[in-house]
């Protein structure tokens, strides 16, 4: 019991130490160096697709292997990811590195709030699992608002020095989890199924589940539409060529603030996010989310402007506003055996969207394109004419999921 309880306490500071991805701030603007733009587009995309081939065997992994070892595997790999961009340069380093880091993302995708949620379980605290998941969020993310800020410090020395800090920032993640211990408890430990396949399709079963289903479709186009904003806002603060601004020498730290700005409203966002369900319900929380993510896209599509650079700061808002509910709501719903499978494929989905519709608009480039407002502007509307008939696909469905969302709820938070 001790063990588990050092897992509860530990975990928090595993979070902040997993989000040390001071990278975020530089890497478009790192890659740009050596690569012209649809390079760099398409190695966006290795990561994607990379995250779509190993997020589901790596959940289905740690379903049968265990939490301890699989986000062992995943410290080790973004600690080889950073060492690739570090010695590295020209595409086939950078893609290594991409490769390695969807690796490691893919393999602690899942399995974190996984583990966290069986300890709890194995405890009988499970009750707690909603309240401490937005409280370990918002450490994460306060991390992230820390290391990004240095990041972009760092990369007005060299761009390269971000990574560095990720680095070590990886370093102490590994040692964190090796102090854990796997959770075990006695009513759930069915036999697994046996084969890969077989565990993959009942997690599919699972979608007829009619709000895991609308869930599943719904965060799949928050995730497109945030991470739009979050691939697109450095070569847009690269086009704001004002002499005042001087955007275009100073943006890895005008990029650093910004998306620091960015995790801190994450993390307020992630603290405020149990009490905004309680009075908007789990549906009114996912709809409000995506209002501000559609406003953040069309904002940066109409036009350049330095104004925009205090919207697209709300970016990581949204998001944390969503994801300890929408946790909450799936976990108690999937068994042990599945858990990290289901998220794990939950991730795929939307990776995996957000890959081809990345490969979708480098495809419609000019080859050797350079960075250009037309060009900026042309990816940004049609992702938002996109966003606006899926979103409104989506919710004309709302009403038939409030009733299950309520029970979902008072499940969630019965004693």
């Amino acid at each position: 019991m001790a063990s588990l309880q050092l897992n509860i306490r530990l975990y928090p500071w595993f979070r902040a130490a997993s989000d040390g991805h001071a990278w975020i701030t530089v890497f478009f603007l790192y890659m740009s160096q050596s690569l012209p733009l649809e390079q760099v587009i398409e190695l966006s995309a290795v990561y994607y697709l990379s995250v779509f081939v190993l997020e589901v065997p790596s959940g289905y992994f740690s379903d049968r292997i265990g939490r301890r070892a699989t986000l062992l595997m995943a410290a080790g790999a973004l600690i080889a990811s950073y060492c690739c961009f570090i010695v590295g340069a020209g595409f086939w380093w950078f893609a290594a590195g991409q490769f390695l880091l969807a690796a490691g993302i893919a393999m602690q995708s899942g399995t974190d709030t996984a583990f966290h949620y069986d300890s709890l379980k194995a405890l009988g605290r499970e009750s707690e699992y909603a309240w401490r998941e937005a409280s370990a969020e918002q450490w994460g993310l306060i991390m992230l608002a820390l290391a990004t800020l240095c990041g972009g410090l760092l990369g007005l020395l060299d761009l390269r020095l971000a990574y560095v800090f990720s680095l070590v920032s990886a370093s102490v993640m590994a040692l964190l989890v090796w102090r854990f211990t796997e959770p075990r408890h006695a009513d759930e430990t069915t036999a697994l199924p046996q084969s890969f396949l077989s565990v993959v399709l009942s997690c599919i079963h699972r979608l007829r589940d009619p709000l895991l289903g609308w869930i599943f479709l719904v965060v799949i186009v928050l995730y497109a539409l945030a991470h739009i904003v979050y691939e697109f806002y450095q070569p847009y603060i690269t086009l704001l060529q004002l002499p005042w601004l001087e955007a275009s020498a100073n943006a890895p730290l005008i990029s650093g603030l910004v998306i620091s700005v960015s995790m801190f409203g994450g993390a307020l966002g992630a603290r405020a996010s149990i009490s905004w369900q309680a009075k908007l319900g789990l549906i009114g929380v996912l709809a409000l989310a995506m209002f501000i993510q559609l406003g953040l896209v069309a904002a940066m599509a109409v036009a350049l402007s330095p104004a925009v650079l205090a919207l697209v700061s709300l970016r990581n808002f949204p998001m944390a506003l969503v994801h300890a509910p929408v946790r909450a709501a799936i976990a108690p719903r999937i068994t042990r055996a599945q858990r990290a499978t289901y998220l794990s494929l939950q991730g795929l989905a939307e990776r995996l969207f957000f890959a081809l519709l990345l490969l979708g608009l480098a495809a419609g480039l000019e080859p050797g394109a350079a960075i250009a407002e037309p060009t900026l502007l042309g990816i940004l509307s049609s992702t938002l004419w996109l966003g606006l008939v899926l979103s409104a696909i989506l919710f004309l469905f709302a009403s038939r999921m409030r009733r299950l969302a309520k029970q979902q709820v008072e499940t969630v938070y019965s004693e």
